[in-house]
């Protein structure tokens, strides 16, 4: 797979073999896929809006287990073909994993994670998952963030766009799919929230040490940017958030209780020596990967050495860089630099830690087949050529792409005030998402 190194909003401009490839879906032939696709997913319309309102009034926080939203999940499923798989992780179990980035807010859960397998699978599969948890209860809720409220075409209500609606079309679609004939992708619904650590990685983990067959996966969630279907995330950017702590020393004191008396030329400036070791570090260790610096603390006075400094930063990178040998490598770079500097009877004092984010970047290839007929199924759905949206960080693809070594793609429906009280979704847009699902899938297997 490809990074998207240089790539912002690509435009794919439909082929006549894209089309001709469309077309050829399994029942698909009396009607253009758009219209087929779209007319399945109205007929399931109602039936969307009750799963998604049956989800919004169970409490799922983020942080909680979500057992009882997961039962929604479960007693949806059992009407289907699936072979329904309940785990119950805990985040501490993969402190060691390469992946692993510390759910925010912290908690060992156990949370409740939910897989449906095809009972009559054969071969290659396809998969979607989504995430059940959601944003905390804000300040400036105007409506009971618990019970949905439809005004237009929006439904209001906690997690709506972020992502229950994400599960609600990814579990309607199979029901369409499996209506059809068509073969069932495998469903998970899975704790997404801070990090992913509570759900992603321990089941996609898990899932890279068995045979799954699976070839590409669907992220059934929107990109953060609040366009919908308008954007694909294909690509993830890699974060790691690290506090550097410097320790100097001031010189003796001239005159008595008088710490600006001492010489500054014989103390050891911690704010000078950081910023000289975050100039070796760019120059080094971080000379390909982008460096923020965004707190600076040192000192306790203007008129005397600094005797202790923090830079707090952020490095944003992709490609194969990780966040653990980044941050092994910058510790030695530190540890040799302090060694070579001028003996004295005192030495400098470093200390490099993570804090905050810290997760791996991931990218899916925008020209690959399954790629194509993803991008071809939202034209013909909506209208519009789908854009690549590759600035997202800490998103649930790297999972797929970086454990099952196969290309993820995240989508979703128009929605708004994320992350903020009085969340929505639009209820005709998300209905194309589940077209968009069921024509994509149904295209894959063609792949």
């Amino acid at each position: 797979m490809k990074d998207n190194k240089g790539i912002s909003r690509r435009k794919f401009i439909g082929s006549t073999s894209a089309l001709a490839m469309a077309a050829a879906l399994p029942g698909f032939a009396q009607a253009a896929p758009s219209n087929k696709a779209l007319k399945l997913a109205e007929r399931h319309r109602e039936e969307l809006l009750t799963l998604l309102k049956d989800m919004v009034r169970v409490k799922s926080l983020s942080g909680e287990s979500a057992a009882d939203a997961q039962n929604v999940v479960k007693k949806y499923l059992e009407k289907l073909p699936y072979r329904i798989e309940e785990s119950n992780d805990m985040p501490s179990q993969y402190e060691q994993h390469p992946e692993f980035m510390p759910p925010s807010p912290a908690g060992d859960g156990p949370f409740t994670n939910v897989v449906g397998w095809p009972t009559n699978s054969k071969g290659k599969q396809f998969a979607m998952f989504a995430h059940i948890d959601t944003e905390a209860v804000y300040e400036g809720w105007e409506s009971d963030p618990y019970e949905p409220k439809l005004v237009g075409n929006k439904l209001y209500g906690l997690g709506t766009s972020d992502d229950k609606a994400g599960v609600a079309a990814m579990l309607v679609a199979a029901t369409a799919l499996s209506k059809a004939g068509e073969a069932l992708p495998v469903v998970m619904s899975l704790h997404g929230k801070g990090g992913g650590s509570r759900g992603s990685l321990p089941i996609f983990e898990r899932m890279s040490k068995t045979n799954h067959n699976i070839g590409a996966v669907l992220y059934v969630h929107p990109a953060e940017t609040g366009r919908g279907l308008e954007d694909i995330k294909n690509a993830v950017q890699g974060i790691v958030d690290l506090e550097m702590t410097v320790e100097g020393w001031r010189g003796e004191q001239m005159e008595i209780n008088s710490i600006d008396s001492a010489e500054w030329s014989e103390g050891g400036n911690a704010v000078d020596t950081g910023w000289q070791i975050m100039d070796h570090l760019r120059n080094t260790v971080f000379r390909n990967v982008l460096v923020n610096v965004g707190m600076l603390k040192g000192g306790d006075r203007i008129g005397s050495v600094a005797d202790k400094a923090t830079i707090t930063f952020r490095l944003k990178f992709e490609g194969k860089n990780t966040w653990l040998d980044l941050v092994t490598r910058a510790r030695q770079a530190i540890d040799a630099y302090v060694k070579a500097l001028p003996s004295s009877d005192k030495t400098y004092k470093v200390a490099l830690k993570t804090i905050g984010y810290r997760t791996n970047p991931g990218a899916a290839s925008w020209e690959a087949p399954v790629s194509k007929v993803l991008r071809q199924s939202i034209t013909d759905i909506t209208g519009r050529a789908p854009d690549a949206y590759p600035n997202h960080y800490a998103g649930d693809i790297r999972y797929p792409i970086r454990l099952l070594n196969v290309p993820a793609y995240g989508i979703g429906s128009l929605g708004g005030n994320f992350y903020g009280p009085n969340e929505w979704v639009d209820v005709d847009d998300l209905v194309k998402l589940v077209a968009v699902c069921i024509q994509t899938l149904s295209g894959w297997q063609k792949v």
